[in-house]
């Protein structure tokens, strides 16, 4: 199933933006609107030939700012829950990461972010592993020898982790490492 996503901001200015009631009365803050100032907003909605028309578009297009249509945030998302429109979010932008990760975009554009950014995130852990020397080949211990509540038989191999085992001196042979413990 492919979804297509309406632009948050119409790319064209509609014909109606010009006949709204809003545009008779800039100095209110439609944007953030609160208190004294979105009962304004709402009155002035309330009286306006385009308001249908007004909320509509912005539920369609889940506008996350402003009043629009009578309608501020919190009841554009609770009409959205209830009537399947899209919620009203900010969302990041189509090819981010983020975009595939947190709100499972899976167009091909976030699918290529997402694996251009794995790939780069593993290479990065494998650079820094690389200067932690956590490719060297393991010790091999050298006789049997009790570690904790356990035995360790000659031959096994010793992740060297600290404080776990202390070694002494380090042999090395040809073929590979070996151990004497302490202890």
């Amino acid at each position: 199933m492919t979804t297509v996503e309406l632009p948050r901001i119409p790319r064209q200015v509609p014909d109606w933006h010009a006949q709204g009631a809003c545009q008779l009365f800039p100095e209110l803050d439609w944007v953030e609107a609160k208190g004294p100032a979105a009962l304004a907003c709402r009155v002035v909605c309330a009286a306006c030939p385009v308001r249908a028309r007004c909320a509509t578009e912005a539920l369609e297009r889940g506008e996350p700012w402003g009043m629009w249509g009578g309608l501020d945030r919190r009841d554009r998302k609770a009409i959205a829950l209830e009537y399947g429109f899209p919620l009203p979010a900010v969302l990041p932008e189509h090819g981010t990461n983020s975009r595939y990760a947190k709100h499972e975009c899976r167009c091909p554009e976030c699918t290529t972010a997402h694996a251009v950014y794995e790939a780069d995130r593993r290479a990065t852990a494998r650079e820094k592993a690389k200067r932690r020397n956590l490719w060297l080949d393991p010790p091999v211990v050298e006789q049997r020898r009790r570690v904790g509540r356990r035995w360790v038989e000659a031959g096994q191999y010793m992740l060297p982790l600290p404080g776990i085992v202390q070694i002494a001196e380090r042999r090395t042979t040809p073929s590979r490492p070996y151990l004497r413990l302490v202890a």
